[in-house]
Protein backbone atom coordinates (compact mmCIF):
# COMPACT_ATOMS: atom_id res chain seq x y z
CA UNK A 1 0.00 0.00 0.00
CA UNK A 2 2.82 2.38 0.84
CA UNK A 3 4.48 1.64 -2.52
CA UNK A 4 1.26 2.46 -4.35
CA UNK A 5 0.88 5.76 -2.49
CA UNK A 6 4.51 6.49 -3.39
CA UNK A 7 3.75 5.95 -7.09
CA UNK A 8 0.67 8.19 -6.91
CA UNK A 9 2.74 10.87 -5.20
CA UNK A 10 5.46 10.63 -7.84
CA UNK A 11 3.14 10.34 -10.84
CA UNK A 12 0.80 13.09 -9.72
CA UNK A 13 -2.56 13.76 -11.34
CA UNK A 14 -1.57 12.04 -14.59
CA UNK A 15 -0.80 8.76 -12.82
CA UNK A 16 -4.00 9.06 -10.77
CA UNK A 17 -6.05 9.65 -13.93
CA UNK A 18 -4.57 6.55 -15.54
CA UNK A 19 -5.29 4.54 -12.40
CA UNK A 20 -8.94 5.63 -12.56
CA UNK A 21 -9.05 4.56 -16.23
CA UNK A 22 -7.69 1.16 -15.22
CA UNK A 23 -10.50 0.76 -12.67
CA UNK A 24 -13.07 1.72 -15.33
CA UNK A 25 -11.54 -0.83 -17.71
CA UNK A 26 -11.71 -3.62 -15.15
CA UNK A 27 -15.33 -2.76 -14.33
CA UNK A 28 -16.40 -2.79 -18.01
CA UNK A 29 -14.59 -6.05 -18.75
CA UNK A 30 -16.06 -7.78 -15.68
CA UNK A 31 -19.59 -6.59 -16.52
CA UNK A 32 -19.39 -7.67 -20.16
CA UNK A 33 -17.87 -11.06 -19.40
CA UNK A 34 -20.75 -11.68 -16.99
CA UNK A 35 -23.37 -10.60 -19.54
CA UNK A 36 -21.78 -12.64 -22.32
CA UNK A 37 -21.62 -15.69 -20.04
CA UNK A 38 -25.33 -15.43 -19.28
CA UNK A 39 -26.26 -14.97 -22.93
CA UNK A 40 -23.90 -17.73 -24.06
CA UNK A 41 -25.73 -20.20 -21.84
CA UNK A 42 -28.82 -19.72 -23.98
CA UNK A 43 -28.50 -22.63 -26.39
CA UNK A 44 -30.21 -21.39 -29.56
CA UNK A 45 -30.35 -24.90 -31.06
CA UNK A 46 -32.00 -26.31 -27.95
CA UNK A 47 -34.42 -23.41 -27.83
CA UNK A 48 -35.35 -23.95 -31.48
CA UNK A 49 -35.98 -27.65 -30.83
CA UNK A 50 -38.26 -26.87 -27.88
CA UNK A 51 -40.12 -24.29 -29.91
CA UNK A 52 -40.66 -26.72 -32.80
CA UNK A 53 -41.97 -29.39 -30.42
CA UNK A 54 -44.29 -26.99 -28.67
CA UNK A 55 -45.59 -25.61 -31.97
CA UNK A 56 -46.32 -29.09 -33.29
CA UNK A 57 -48.11 -30.02 -30.06
CA UNK A 58 -49.94 -26.68 -29.90
CA UNK A 59 -48.48 -26.38 -26.42
CA UNK A 60 -46.47 -23.17 -26.68
CA UNK A 61 -47.90 -21.72 -23.47
CA UNK A 62 -46.62 -24.60 -21.31
CA UNK A 63 -43.16 -24.53 -22.87
CA UNK A 64 -43.04 -20.77 -22.43
CA UNK A 65 -43.90 -21.07 -18.74
CA UNK A 66 -41.33 -23.83 -18.31
CA UNK A 67 -38.60 -21.80 -19.98
CA UNK A 68 -39.44 -18.73 -17.91
CA UNK A 69 -39.13 -20.71 -14.68
CA UNK A 70 -35.71 -22.06 -15.63
CA UNK A 71 -34.09 -19.02 -17.20
CA UNK A 72 -32.31 -16.07 -15.68
CA UNK A 73 -33.84 -12.62 -16.12
CA UNK A 74 -31.35 -11.64 -18.83
CA UNK A 75 -32.26 -14.61 -21.04
CA UNK A 76 -35.94 -14.61 -20.13
CA UNK A 77 -36.55 -11.37 -22.03
CA UNK A 78 -35.10 -12.75 -25.27
CA UNK A 79 -36.83 -16.12 -25.03
CA UNK A 80 -40.26 -14.74 -24.14
CA UNK A 81 -40.03 -12.14 -26.91
CA UNK A 82 -39.02 -14.76 -29.48
CA UNK A 83 -41.83 -17.11 -28.49
CA UNK A 84 -44.40 -14.30 -28.60
CA UNK A 85 -43.19 -13.18 -32.00
CA UNK A 86 -43.09 -16.60 -33.65
CA UNK A 87 -46.39 -17.75 -32.15
CA UNK A 88 -48.25 -14.65 -33.31
CA UNK A 89 -50.55 -14.55 -36.31
CA UNK A 90 -48.51 -11.91 -38.08
CA UNK A 91 -47.17 -12.40 -41.57
CA UNK A 92 -43.74 -13.89 -42.20
CA UNK A 93 -42.30 -10.51 -43.21
CA UNK A 94 -43.62 -8.86 -40.03
CA UNK A 95 -42.20 -11.66 -37.89
CA UNK A 96 -38.79 -11.34 -39.55
CA UNK A 97 -38.80 -7.59 -38.95
CA UNK A 98 -39.79 -8.02 -35.29
CA UNK A 99 -37.07 -10.62 -34.68
CA UNK A 100 -34.51 -8.38 -36.39
CA UNK A 101 -35.55 -5.47 -34.16
CA UNK A 102 -35.21 -7.71 -31.11
CA UNK A 103 -31.75 -8.81 -32.20
CA UNK A 104 -30.61 -5.24 -32.80
CA UNK A 105 -31.96 -4.15 -29.42
CA UNK A 106 -30.14 -6.95 -27.60
CA UNK A 107 -26.96 -6.32 -29.59
CA UNK A 108 -26.95 -2.65 -28.62
CA UNK A 109 -27.55 -3.56 -24.99
CA UNK A 110 -24.73 -6.06 -24.69
CA UNK A 111 -22.37 -4.05 -26.92
CA UNK A 112 -22.74 -0.94 -24.77
CA UNK A 113 -19.48 0.26 -23.16
CA UNK A 114 -17.40 -1.96 -25.47
CA UNK A 115 -16.35 1.06 -27.60
CA UNK A 116 -15.19 2.71 -24.36
CA UNK A 117 -12.44 0.09 -24.09
CA UNK A 118 -11.11 1.08 -27.51
CA UNK A 119 -11.18 4.76 -26.52
CA UNK A 120 -9.30 3.99 -23.29
CA UNK A 121 -6.70 1.95 -25.18
CA UNK A 122 -6.05 4.88 -27.53
CA UNK A 123 -6.14 7.68 -24.95
CA UNK A 124 -4.10 6.05 -22.16
CA UNK A 125 -0.71 6.06 -23.98
CA UNK A 126 -1.27 9.70 -24.95
CA UNK A 127 -2.08 10.65 -21.35
CA UNK A 128 1.03 8.76 -20.22
CA UNK A 129 3.13 10.53 -22.83
CA UNK A 130 1.74 13.87 -21.66
CA UNK A 131 2.88 13.02 -18.14
CA UNK A 132 6.33 12.17 -19.45
CA UNK A 133 6.63 15.45 -21.36
CA UNK A 134 5.53 17.44 -18.31
CA UNK A 135 8.00 15.54 -16.14
CA UNK A 136 10.85 16.13 -18.57
CA UNK A 137 10.04 19.85 -18.68
CA UNK A 138 10.21 19.98 -14.88
CA UNK A 139 13.53 18.07 -14.88
CA UNK A 140 15.18 20.36 -17.40
CA UNK A 141 13.80 23.38 -15.58
CA UNK A 142 15.61 22.13 -12.45
CA UNK A 143 18.74 21.65 -14.55
CA UNK A 144 18.53 25.21 -15.86
CA UNK A 145 17.96 26.69 -12.41
CA UNK A 146 20.79 24.69 -10.82
CA UNK A 147 23.29 25.27 -13.60
CA UNK A 148 26.55 23.40 -13.13
CA UNK A 149 25.77 22.78 -9.45
CA UNK A 150 22.66 20.66 -10.04
CA UNK A 151 22.70 17.19 -8.47
CA UNK A 152 22.54 14.55 -11.26
CA UNK A 153 20.38 12.38 -9.00
CA UNK A 154 17.68 15.05 -9.03
CA UNK A 155 17.63 15.06 -12.84
CA UNK A 156 17.60 11.25 -12.99
CA UNK A 157 14.81 11.11 -10.42
CA UNK A 158 12.73 13.55 -12.42
CA UNK A 159 13.17 11.53 -15.61
CA UNK A 160 12.27 8.32 -13.75
CA UNK A 161 9.09 9.93 -12.49
CA UNK A 162 8.27 11.17 -15.99
CA UNK A 163 8.68 7.73 -17.55
CA UNK A 164 6.46 6.24 -14.85
CA UNK A 165 3.37 7.78 -16.45
CA UNK A 166 4.27 6.36 -19.87
CA UNK A 167 4.61 2.89 -18.37
CA UNK A 168 1.26 3.27 -16.60
CA UNK A 169 -0.36 4.42 -19.83
CA UNK A 170 0.79 1.26 -21.61
CA UNK A 171 -0.22 -0.93 -18.68
CA UNK A 172 -3.77 0.43 -19.01
CA UNK A 173 -3.91 0.54 -22.82
CA UNK A 174 -2.71 -2.98 -23.70
CA UNK A 175 -5.26 -4.94 -21.61
CA UNK A 176 -8.03 -2.54 -22.68
CA UNK A 177 -7.25 -3.10 -26.37
CA UNK A 178 -6.98 -6.88 -26.02
CA UNK A 179 -10.23 -7.00 -24.01
CA UNK A 180 -12.00 -4.89 -26.62
CA UNK A 181 -11.20 -7.26 -29.49
CA UNK A 182 -11.83 -10.37 -27.38
CA UNK A 183 -15.26 -9.23 -26.16
CA UNK A 184 -16.23 -7.92 -29.58
CA UNK A 185 -15.45 -11.30 -31.15
CA UNK A 186 -17.43 -13.16 -28.49
CA UNK A 187 -20.44 -10.91 -29.00
CA UNK A 188 -20.28 -11.28 -32.79
CA UNK A 189 -20.07 -15.07 -32.45
CA UNK A 190 -23.16 -15.14 -30.24
CA UNK A 191 -25.17 -12.97 -32.60
CA UNK A 192 -23.95 -15.04 -35.52
CA UNK A 193 -25.80 -17.94 -33.89
CA UNK A 194 -28.73 -15.58 -33.39
CA UNK A 195 -28.81 -14.88 -37.14
CA UNK A 196 -28.94 -18.63 -37.81
CA UNK A 197 -31.84 -18.92 -35.38
CA UNK A 198 -33.65 -16.07 -37.13
CA UNK A 199 -33.43 -17.93 -40.46
CA UNK A 200 -34.82 -21.08 -38.86
CA UNK A 201 -37.63 -19.25 -37.11
CA UNK A 202 -38.55 -17.42 -40.31
CA UNK A 203 -38.97 -20.78 -42.02
CA UNK A 204 -41.62 -21.80 -39.51
CA UNK A 205 -44.18 -19.45 -41.02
Amino acid sequence: MESFIFYIDKGGIIFTSLFVLSIVTIAIVALKIFEIYLLKRLDFSEFYGLLITSKNDCNIKEVKESLIDNLSKSKRTIVVSLIDIISSNNSKITIEEEIELLKNKEYKRIYSFIPSLEVISQVSPLVGLLGTVIGMIDSFNELELGGSLVDPSILAGGIWTALLTTAMGLIVAIPALVSHYFLEKKINDIFGDFDTLILKLSALK
